[in-house]
């Protein structure tokens, strides 16, 4: 049976050779976050070996996909609660109740209109958390007509109501865009003489 013998003091390496090593591992790590996973990544490229190596390109890309992914994803979180399955007043006499509820990512835009006819009314209370937005609550004729208005409008806003009374047939209703750093729910309460609300294209 064999022993295994002990290292001396001398094999072992001291307190300033762990302390140099640490460092240069620590220099090491800061060199390859630097020019290789910040370009590749997130696009981001200080040192400019990033571009050199080609991989500043292809983080963008994988940023700008990503950013692409988010709005797909943002169109599909939108939930309209109709007052019924049509999404519109069958009963002239019946008062239309919405609520549409919403997100944005940094940078994201979404309009959201009611289809109203001229001279008819509709209420309105929208709200965000995690910030203010940009808006405009404005007015869209009908296809051909060429009208349109603006009723509304103000920056970094977190909430609004008021009431529509519509110009023109067509599309009334908000532009929101999100000037944050961060994501922004929206929820927007409806009730009024309006035929639908919808999310335009």
């Amino acid at each position: 049976m064999s022993q295994t013998q002990k290292p001396s003091e001398h094999d072992l390496p001291s307190a300033s050779q762990l302390m140099k090593s640490t460092i240069i591992a620590l220099a090491v790590a800061a060199i390859l976050l630097v020019c290789v996973v910040m370009p590749a990544e997130y696009g981001k490229d200080p040192s400019g070996a990033g571009a050199f190596l080609g991989l500043k390109k292809m983080g963008e890309i994988k940023v700008s996909l990503e950013r692409e992914a988010h709005h797909e994803e943002q169109k599909d979180y939108v939930k309209i609660s109709l007052t019924d399955e049509a999404g519109i007043n069958p009963d002239a006499g019946k008062e239309n109740r919405d609520v549409t509820e919403f997100y944005l990512e940094p940078d994201a835009a979404i309009e959201i209109k009611l289809e109203m006819t001229e001279g008819s009314s509709a209420r309105y209370k929208w709200v965000t958390d995690n910030g203010g937005l940009n808006f405009n609550l404005h007015g869209d004729g009908t296809k051909g007509s060429q009208q349109s208005v603006t009723y509304k409008k103000g920056r970094m806003v977190h909430s609004d109501s008021g009431k529509i009374v519509s110009e023109f047939d067509g599309y009334h209703g908000w532009f929101w865009r999100n000037r944050n750093s961060s994501p922004v729910t929206v929820t927007l309460e409806t009730s009024g003489d309006y035929i639908l609300i919808k999310q335009m294209k």
